[in-house]
């Protein structure tokens, strides 16, 4: 006990939401029902800062708000957009970050930290059949900015005065391939570069939403005829809209053919390297020059915490190395990481990560990883009970789904999914698939999420259809 019972009281406080929260999050309505105005102005009223507010009052405020205006994407009937359920020793992680505060960008600064950081992210290398003693890996905010970490290091790669004349050092445009179904990040990736997005060609997909290789080869010949330069091409494992996973053996086969610099987004399916039985499916990933990881999607841990790994050590620190006179010089055998990333100050965003794996065990999180995926294959067989059409194939536990009564346009679908939402016991979204059909689409993001949710959801995705049809 401190000698402030303000402080006291709220840490008190603290307590007791972190309790709630996590045993009562089934009993809030997942989605809010609030508009822009009504909220803005409740804010604005409640935390007025012109004056100060004693913490716990201050506390209490901000619990409510966020308990009555959020949109609960720890609910376990929340089947949404890679937002996880979170583990409470995550929470505690991050409890613990905000407390000591550490430094990670110089190894001198925060020594526990880095070495903690690196343990985990040596055990996910290893998982992705890579070699951790030559891989640079750290981590990022999220996804984007280890997409464009990887980007940045194959030009600086690529071409060796890239750090010093930018897009002058490319004798020809650099071109970058991705799928149709690639994730929208690269437009930014593209622009923050100077490459410009005409730089980026979309590969046509197969009915299984996955890159096509023999139109990959094609473009690529095509462009070099142009003369153009192509530079890398970016597979998808486990697409945002439908879960598709790139045929990574082939493309691996045609970036090496090509001299292509092989990057594998797998934001979200990366996981699945760190189960025995999903593990196959990421088959070539070992292959990869770069890959990015985003531990906050279905590793159950709170945002952010991204992840860059790129298996060429030296352009990493071709792309962002630095020399200054103010930051201590780097302790002998360590690394640090403000020389080899975008970022400069670093929060320890590994801890949360290195609390959930060392709770849980490796079985327990292959189990967890396993769990949400047979969830998904239990979801398709009740919605196919009930007349509902899947409208995807993956091995990984997202949902694309219609209804032959329904039309798969998009103001029938939006119509549809409002309908659900309004309800609140769940959410889903939709999705425009690469045939221009639109569907719902239902993500396990919740490792808490069981069959009676699953129930739950084919009841209101039956509701909603009654009620649109009217």
């Amino acid at each position: 006990m401190s000698t402030d019972p303000s402080l006291d009281k709220s840490f008190a406080l603290l307590r007791e939401t972190i309790d709630a929260v996590y045993h009562g999050v089934r009993d809030l309505p997942v989605t809010p029902t609030v508009t822009v105005p009504a909220l803005r102005a409740l804010v604005a009223q409640r935390i007025d800062l012109r004056h100060a507010h004693p913490l716990p009052a201050l506390m209490q405020t901000v619990i409510d708000l966020l308990r009555e205006h959020s949109l609960h994407i720890t609910h376990p009937r929340y089947f949404g957009l890679f937002n996880p359920s979170v583990h409470p020793s995550g929470v505690m992680a991050d409890a613990l970050v905000a407390l000591f505060n550490p430094q990670v960008a110089g190894w001198s600064h925060a020594p526990a930290a880095n070495e903690m950081e690196r343990l985990v992210l040596r055990h996910i290398v290893k998982s992705l059949g890579l070699e951790p003693d030559v891989t640079a890996a750290h981590f990022t905010s999220g996804g984007n900015e280890a997409n464009h970490t990887a980007v940045i290091a194959c030009l600086a790669w690529r071409y060796p005065e890239w750090g010093t004349s930018g897009v002058r050092a490319c004798p020809r445009p650099p071109v970058i391939y991705l799928s149709e179904e690639s994730h929208h990040s690269f437009i930014k990736v593209a622009r923050a570069t100077g490459l410009g997005t005409n730089a980026l060609r979309h590969i046509p997909v197969d009915a299984q939403f996955r890159m096509i290789p023999a139109r990959l080869a094609e473009q690529v010949g095509h462009d070099r005829a142009a003369g153009l330069e192509p530079l890398m091409v970016v597979a998808t494992a486990g697409t945002t809209g439908t879960g598709a996973i790139d045929p990574l053996p082939r493309i691996a086969e045609i970036a090496e053919r090509e001299s292509l610099w092989l990057h594998v987004d797998a934001a979200w399916g990366g996981a699945a390297a760190l189960s025995p039985a999903l593990r196959p499916h990421l088959r070539g990933i070992e292959r990869a020059d770069s890959v990015t990881i985003d531990a906050h999607k279905w590793l159950s841990v709170p945002l952010g915490a991204g992840i860059a790994i790129c298996r060429h050590h030296e352009a990493m620190h071709r792309a962002f190395g630095v020399d200054t006179g103010y930051v201590p010089p780097t302790e002998a055998g360590a690394e640090d990481l403000y020389k080899t990333s975008l970022q400069w100050s670093r929060r320890f965003m590994g801890l949360k990560l290195l609390f959930t794996f060392a709770e849980l065990g490796a079985e327990g999180i292959a189990q967890q990883l396993e769990h949400q995926a047979r969830m998904a294959s239990r979801l398709r067989e009740m919605l196919g009970n009930a007349g509902w059409e899947v409208s995807n194939e993956t091995p990984f536990p997202l949902v694309c789904f219609t209804h032959s009564s329904l039309a798969a346009d998009e103001v029938s679908t939006r119509q549809l999914v409002e309908s659900v939402l309004k309800r609140g016991r769940a959410w889903v979204s939709p999705v425009r698939l690469p045939d221009s059909r639109w569907v719902v689409r239902a993500c396990i993001t919740s490792w808490r999420t069981n069959q009676d949710d699953l129930a739950i959801l084919v009841d209101e995705m039956e509701f909603a259809r009654r009620s649109v049809m009217v």
